[in-house]
């Protein structure tokens, strides 16, 4: 009997060892670095006020208007575009009273490190359909390489030009600490 209880207690502390060793093991793993989607040296962010809704159809349209109307939902709410615009993709903006954000350096270094590489996987989806009332250009050289449209409302997003993936992004709280960084003095 005393030879089982022996046994016994030398594979309890020898576990404990190797549990120990496991411990310290996983202490020496080091992040990887998150890569920013974009080698950007400028962001510009354009804004669209909730209450700028006459581009929305209406029956007394006509074949002008329903064009143009077409082409304001086709960015606010569809996937337009679905690569980088060779015109100027600015000027659409302002043509439909999207408003230019004035940001800082800093604001545009916090932004960069929203949109940057994640180890996290985003595992909740909206049902809703998305307003891409926010719109993020980034520029290399004063060349647009890259757009992201967000829905706050509904946590949507299409992210254009990047060369990493961006499954990863979309996490609400990396939305709201977006969010923050441009509206500051706003409450959720």
């Amino acid at each position: 009997m005393k030879k089982y209880i022996f046994i016994l207690i030398v594979v309890i502390i020898s576990s404990c060892k190797n549990s120990k060793k496991e411990e310290v093991a996983d202490k020496k793993v080091v992040k990887k670095e998150s890569r920013p989607f974009f080698d950007s040296d400028k962001i510009d962010h354009y804004y669209l006020n909730p209450t700028e809704r006459k581009f929305e159809h209406s029956s007394d349209d006509d074949a002008e208007e329903i064009e143009k109307k077409k082409e304001f939902s086709s960015f606010f709410y569809g996937y337009y575009p679905e690569t980088i615009p060779k015109q100027d993709f600015e000027k659409l903006l302002l043509k439909y009273k999207y408003k230019k954000s004035n940001l800082s350096i800093k604001q545009e270094k916090r932004i960069e490190s929203v949109f940057s590489e994640k180890d996290s996987l985003q595992t909740t989806f909206a049902a809703c359909i998305a307003e891409y009332r926010d719109i993020f250009i980034f520029k290399k050289k004063e060349k647009t390489i890259g757009i992201a449209k967000i829905c706050f409302k509904c946590g949507r997003f299409q992210i254009i030009g990047s060369k990493l993936d961006t499954n990863g992004f979309g996490l609400w709280s990396e939305l709201d600490r977006l969010k923050n960084i441009i509206r500051p003095n706003e409450k959720p």
